[in-house]
């Protein structure tokens, strides 16, 4: 006999199949309905979480479709106006709002103007101007970063300067991003509503490139307004921005823009890592991919990354390529004689390369955060299904039962967190590993079988490669959900023991911790706090009960050597009263225990409190 909960199960999953809107408000209603049942309210919660996912990818992929056709539509503009036009357009049909609208900015008259509008009603506001700096948009052309608002008249973040036109306009929430060319701000694209609408950071993220594509169209077009005569110049750079746009377009890579420039300059081509190390290359001379950049030619790329700008020599001209305001490569055309048009080519060339650099990261972060979310369900508290953990990791390709280290890495500062995590998961990818966020830490699982990858000097050279304050631990090897688990705990305590005695920035293990590594697992912190209590007990119960300071003296005193002065000094205390404090801790612990094997004990005991105490208060 067919259950309620099977019988839900299957209408769930009839729902899931239809998709669309109309499915998942069915689904939501079917929810209400069975709220009774736990059984068929989990199964309806799940055919939910799949819905929205599959909506979200849906979503992506609608909107890189569009993108690439904005691309394409770009590419085959020439007229300055058009362009313009065609950008703004775009801009407010891809992220569905009221009105977008493009400011540039005037180096002759040292300010900024409305270009052109789509949706904009006033004419106040189609012909503003505004002082260098000034507004919203001033604010975004500064920083040189994307800036949304839900509620611009009331957002005190800027200094408000034209609040009477864009109140006029009706304008509410608006989210502006900067259109970079070779670094250089030359205006800010801006989308609109007149009602309160926060922006999703998916939308910035699409505003964004289709910034990047605006700033390549917009110098192509100017370029045929400015030397149109030049007619044999000009198509040769209409034909070289095509076929690179058609490589962007088309989902090509690093090889096929190599080769294009490599054509059209006669010339070796290498695209190269901020190392110097070939991601991509075209011509008989060329570097293969993984090579070295060596001699004359690596002094030029060196310059081109170190100026974030075009370097010419006699060995050829290179220009770095920035995503981010980070110069991720650097593409180099090596040949003697190469002229300014020619350098041209070599930067379009690195703003294509920046694109497809840009879209493989937003792909590559769309694929981690799917097996972030398995990683983190993994470690969770609470772990009701290991089966459906270990299919789910099946579709990934990766096998949660065999044997893997576990590596947690805590960046000292937030603002390191991405590069961190990037590192990491590139880590993660060559290894075969997994790679997720969890808590304050970034984790990473690799296959124990490959010592290349699991060994703890693997570990100290990844935190030195990504050149950041990051505290490392690594524990394992463990297998199954239970073994990967306390596996991940033991290196979360490495790093909580690290932090706690100061070393901060360092990678250790559990071996690498010494007499510290009987902090883990149950019974050696409950073998750890017994020997605390034995050695330390009157101390700590005088400094609660009291609220003194006495086993901060204790370590202090340690700490200086056994140095009276230096050891005040670092209590900030006169000297007469830290040998009024030592003679209450003779009182309490006896005359031996600053001597001998009793002041090892003492000073053992010390560190170990501090460690549990550290632990317990970062706990979760």
């Amino acid at each position: 006999m067919t259950t309620v909960g099977e019988e839900v199960a299957r209408q769930a999953l009839r729902l899931l199949a239809e998709s669309g809107t109309a499915s998942a408000e069915r689904l939501t209603r079917l929810r209400t309905e069975v709220a009774g049942d736990a059984r068929a309210r989990e199964s309806v919660d799940l055919a939910l979480t799949v819905s929205e996912r599959l909506a979200e990818r849906d979503r992506r992929e609608r909107e890189l479709t569009a993108l690439y056709e904005t691309a394409g539509d770009l590419s085959s503009l020439r007229d300055v106006e058009e362009v313009l036009q065609a950008i703004v357009a775009r801009a407010r049909g891809l992220l569905g709002t009221e009105a977008a609208y493009l400011m540039l900015i005037d180096e002759q008259r040292g300010d900024t103007y409305v270009r052109v509008t789509d949706g904009i009603h006033t004419d106040a506001f189609k012909t503003a101007r505004l002082a260098m700096g000034a507004g919203l948009g001033g604010l975004v052309a500064q920083t040189r970063q994307p800036y949304a608002t839900p509620d611009y008249p009331h957002d005190e973040r800027f200094v408000h300067t034209v609040d009477e036109v864009v109140g006029d306009e009706g304008l509410i929430a608006v989210l502006g991003v900067p259109l970079l060319l070779r670094e250089k701000v030359i205006g800010v694209l801006f989308a609109a509503n007149r009602r309160e609408r926060p922006f999703a950071d998916a939308e910035v993220a699409l505003l964004i490139s289709l910034a990047t594509h605006a700033a390549i169209a917009i110098e192509t077009a100017s370029l045929f307004a400015d030397v149109r005569a030049h007619g044999d110049l000009m198509e040769r750079a209409a034909d070289v921005h095509e076929r690179l746009t058609t490589v962007a377009a088309e989902g090509g890579q690093l090889p096929e823009v190599a080769a294009v420039v490599a054509e059209v300059l006669g010339a070796d081509v290498i695209v190269a890592d901020p190392g110097l190390r070939v991601l991509a290359s075209a011509g008989p001379l060329a570097p293969a991919a993984g090579d070295p950049v060596t001699g004359a030619v690596a002094e030029t790329c060196r310059s081109a990354i170190t100026t974030r700008a075009t370097a010419a020599t006699r060995e050829g001209c290179a220009a770095p390529v920035v995503v981010d305001s980070r110069v991720l490569a650097v593409l180099v055309a090596c040949r003697g004689g190469l002229g300014v048009d020619d350098q041209r080519t070599v930067e379009r060339a690195a703003l294509v390369a920046a694109i497809l650099l840009l879209t493989e990261r937003q792909l590559a972060e769309a694929e981690h955060r799917v097996r972030g979310d398995l990683l983190t369900e993994l470690l969770a508290d609470a772990q009701p299904d290991p089966d459906g953990l270990r299919r789910r990791a099946r579709l990934l390709g990766w096998d949660l039962d065999r044997p893997h280290a576990v590596v947690v890495a805590y960046p000292e500062r937030a603002e390191d967190r991405r590069i961190v995590a990037s590192a990491l998961a590139s880590w993660a990818a060559r290894c075969g590993g997994l790679c997720g966020e969890h808590g304050r830490d970034i984790v990473v699982l690799l296959p124990g079988t490959d010592p290349a990858c699991a060994g703890p000097a693997a570990v100290d050279r990844l935190r030195r490669a990504v050149a950041a304050p990051v505290t490392v631990g690594a524990a394992g090897l463990g297998a199954g959900p239970a073994g990967l688990r306390d596996a991940h705990r033991d290196a979360r305590h490495c790093v909580d023991v690290l932090c706690a005695l100061g070393r901060v920035g360092t990678a250790a293990s559990p071996p690498d911790l010494g007499a510290f590594g009987l902090l883990f697992g149950p019974a050696g912190r409950e073998r750890v706090a017994a020997f605390v209590q034995r050695t330390l007990g009157p101390l700590v119960a005088y400094d609660t009960q009291r609220g003194s300071e006495l086993l901060r003296t204790v370590e202090a005193y340690f700490d200086a050597d056994g140095s009276h002065v230096r050891a005040a000094a670092a209590l900030f205390i006169h000297v007469n009263t830290l040998y009024q404090r030592i003679e209450r801790i003779n009182a309490l612990l006896g005359e031996g225990w600053r001597t001998g094997a009793e002041g090892l004990q003492v000073q053992l005991a010390v560190k170990l409190h501090r460690i549990v105490t550290f632990t317990d208060q970062h706990s979760g």
